[in-house]
């Protein structure tokens, strides 16, 4: 089984031993549902054993860490939106011409900064290929606007300009996901995200400019994505458009191998971070995040649009510099000598150390020390009972 799966990513150059764990226990399983015994578990776990020690030989330990994306958090999103001198409007970019009045980018922004705010899985907000638009994406029809206290589902156009800050909220209805496959648990329970247009990063000022720009009513709210790649287009914004473009800004702003750091799923563990470092409790940011468990349900179904509104706002004040071991940088140390010389002086113990493990003649004579014996035990007293 190990010989013939592939490694998951293309900068692996084995596949891991739990991969091939996991597959022998899916078959397994299988197998049991028909009362078909197979190997024991301890039997793979030894097996396993076997594999993580001969991957660690050939690739070292460091090759079993989890590879994770880096956060995409508030400072860098503003960076790609606009906020660098290589992504403001005028700029090149590849073949295009940035210009974030015009309604791609208007369209491409505003995905960003809700994203960032929400931590929408990339599926929820783009259509992969050779898939049709359906209600597991969002629509037009999943944004709503309470202003002043009052729910709109169409707002006119007038409404969107007295739009009023730090009162004011866009508010999505989550669509079906992989966390919630019905849309009953997420689907009810709306997203809040407060009006700050001052912030570059606000997700409902650049959803406001949205539909200013690209007006949508009527039954045509339900049929147009929320994410269109054309102005008059039902075209909802596609997976390799969005990694494309969001791969672009990002080597504008970064080193490439920095940007190589960094995918759309960037944004949620982004967004994870900030409410983090923004004090949220555990349990609130995976009812923030829609991960689904008793107690995030639980907390999601309480949250009101001023809770809701304050964890994104305090989450857009964060800094995430967060990183994984994996991808820290390596050492540039070959063997077990050179991590010890790499500390070590000329004149010092761990050169010694090496010198007498390399030459067994130069190693001085250490008398054998005896070994303490254990003391002998008295042998007990016998109890005096009192008569």
């Amino acid at each position: 089984m190990y010989d013939i799966i592939q490694p998951r990513s293309k900068t692996d150059k084995s596949p891991k031993p739990e991969s091939a764990y996991a597959m022998v226990s899916a078959i397994r399983r299988i197998h049991k549902r028909y009362n078909i015994d197979m190997v024991s578990c301890s039997q793979l776990g030894a097996v396993l054993k076997g594999l993580t020690t001969a991957f660690i030989l050939e690739h070292g330990a460091e090759a079993l860490l989890p590879s994770r994306r880096e956060p995409l958090g508030p400072d860098l999103l503003r960076l790609i939106i606009g906020g660098h001198s290589a992504t403001r409007s005028g700029q090149a970019l590849a073949s295009h011409v940035i210009d974030w009045d015009a309604p791609f980018f208007i369209s491409l922004a505003a995905m960003f900064a809700v994203a960032g705010s929400t931590g929408f899985r990339k599926a929820e907000v783009a259509l992969p290929s050779a898939t049709t638009f359906d209600d597991r994406r969002l629509s037009r029809a999943s944004l709503l606007w309470r202003i002043d206290g009052t729910l709109h589902a169409d707002p006119s156009a007038e409404l969107l300009r007295s739009l009023v800050a730090d009162r004011d909220f866009a508010v999505i209805k989550p669509p079906r996901s992989k966390a919630d496959q019905d849309g009953t648990k997420f689907g009810a329970l709306p997203i809040y995200l407060p009006y700050v247009p001052a912030d570059t990063a606000n997700a409902a000022s650049w959803l406001q400019r949205l539909e200013l720009r690209l007006p949508c009513h009527g039954q045509h709210r339900r049929l147009r994505p929320l994410f269109a790649e054309g102005p008059h287009s039902l075209t909802p914004m596609s997976h390799g458009t969005v990694d494309r473009f969001l791969g672009l800004l990002l080597r504008s702003v970064l080193p490439e191998a920095e940007a190589k750091k960094y995918s759309f799923h960037s944004f949620r563990v982004g967004f994870a971070c900030a409410l983090l470092a923004a004090g949220c409790p555990p349990a609130t940011i995976q009812a923030l995040a829609r991960w689904r468990s008793v107690e995030s349900l639980a907390i999601y179904a309480r949250l009101n649009p001023s809770d809701y509104g304050d964890w994104v706002s305090k989450a857009l004040l964060q800094r995430t510099d967060s990183t994984t071991t994996r991808r820290l940088p390596a050492l540039p140390i070959l063997d077990n000598f050179d991590l010890i010389q790499s500390f070590a002086t000329s004149d010092s113990i761990f050169t010694r150390v090496r010198t007498r493990d390399t030459d067994p003649a130069s190693a001085p004579t250490v008398p054998d020390t005896p070994t303490p014996r254990r003391p002998r035990r008295s042998p007990s007293l016998p109890t005096r009972h009192r008569h």
